[in-house]
């Protein structure tokens, strides 16, 4: 006894599995792209057409491209063969294809008429294009199996017409800069792996809403300037021994330093002048001047290390400075004076005096 089943039947999912199929499509055997300058005199009609200036006062050209994309069937003119024959390139079918194009240009003359009234027309002419190239070319193809097409290009007059104008030329000047593309494509049958395409789901148009995006203009990076970690003033006439100055060990002398490093915490506010002036009336004394600094490191709460580029106020040379100011061991901590690579004066362990000033702040940052 056969039980009759319950309920609606579903039907089964019709299946689109990838499985060989033979289709037919263009083949491209070869794809060439490159650059030509050409340069042409192109003959006029003998007649002008109706609405042409008998007096040209200017001459413009222009060419018709087509873009790379979207690609088409359509070509600039046609590409005929003139010779082809076999070259020694790896590939049994290659070939040294001699090829020549009629580019189409259209050449606007302006001037005026018989009367004096303004008159502006368009010729349209051909400008032929020679030139060999190596193809995939089997010996099977002929013309129809060539696209050439101008993917860009420019126009120039070289002949334009003198001041106050010409009558009607015989002839005109062009030179075409221009972007050849040309193409070996033959149809040919083809078997592949594939499937039928199904169509998608549609996708929900968003809800548009009249109120624009909350936002406000983004901020340049380089203001305002980062803060510097601490800040230091150092003033100060002293007696000390420099460990080294000009070349020569142990030099005693006088220090003088008036100096503020990033003051208010601001990293382009360092300036200030440090001088030596040695006790041997031989040596010649030292005075700089900071002319900026970079941003303290090191940097502690009684202690700022920090690199500086400044000036020799005698010569006007550039030199760097490096400063070391101890608050903690009240003393000014190590100065180094260098030019060219070279130290000129390098005092460490510069007691300050009674009456001199030495305040190392570290700044609140965040």
């Amino acid at each position: 006894m056969t039980l009759p089943i319950q309920g609606s039947q579903i039907t089964p999912p019709i299946p689109n599995n990838v499985q060989s199929e033979c289709i037919c499509v263009p083949k491209v055997y070869d794809f060439v792209v490159f650059t030509e300058d050409i340069n042409a005199t192109i003959p006029l009609p003998t007649i002008p057409p109706a609405g042409c200036p008998t007096t040209v006062t200017d001459i413009t050209c222009s060419l018709t491209t087509e873009p790379f994309f979207p690609i088409t069937c359509v070509t600039n003119g046609v590409c005929t063969i003139l010779d082809r024959r076999p070259v020694n390139i790896d590939g049994i079918n290659a070939a040294l294809v001699k090829l020549r194009q009629d580019i189409p240009v259209d050449v606007t003359f302006t001037g005026t008429d018989v009367t004096g009234a303004p008159a502006t027309c368009v010729i349209s002419v051909l400008v032929p294009f020679i030139r060999q190239v190596v193809l995939c070319f089997p010996p099977e193809f002929t013309n129809d199996n060539v696209v050439c097409r101008i993917i860009s290009g420019d126009c120039i007059i070289t002949t334009p017409p003198p001041v106050g104008g010409i009558l009607f030329p015989a002839s005109v000047g062009l030179e075409l800069f221009v972007c050849k593309e040309i193409q070996v494509v033959a149809a040919v049958k083809l078997e592949v792996l594939a499937k039928f395409c199904s169509p998608r789901n549609p996708i929900e148009i968003p809800v548009t809403s009249v109120c624009p995006t909350i936002t406000f203009p983004e901020q340049c990076t380089f203001f305002p300037p980062a803060s510097c970690q601490c800040q230091g003033i150092l003033s100060d006439v002293t007696t000390t021994t420099a460990q080294s100055f000009r070349g020569i060990p142990n030099v005693s002398g006088t220090i003088s330093a008036n100096v503020q490093i990033c003051s208010s915490c601001n990293p382009n506010d360092s300036s200030g002048t440090l001088s030596f002036r040695p006790d041997d009336p031989a040596l010649e004394p030292l005075s700089v001047a900071l002319t900026s600094c970079n941003p303290p490191f090191d940097c502690t709460d009684d202690r700022l290390f920090i690199r500086c580029e400044g000036i020799d106020l005698a010569t006007g040379e550039q030199v760097l400075i490096q400063l070391a100011l101890n608050q903690g061991t009240n003393q000014f901590g190590t100065i180094i004076i260098s030019k060219f690579g070279n130290t000129i004066a390098f005092i460490d362990n510069v007691p300050v005096s009674p009456s001199g000033t030495l305040v190392v702040d570290k700044c609140r940052t965040f």
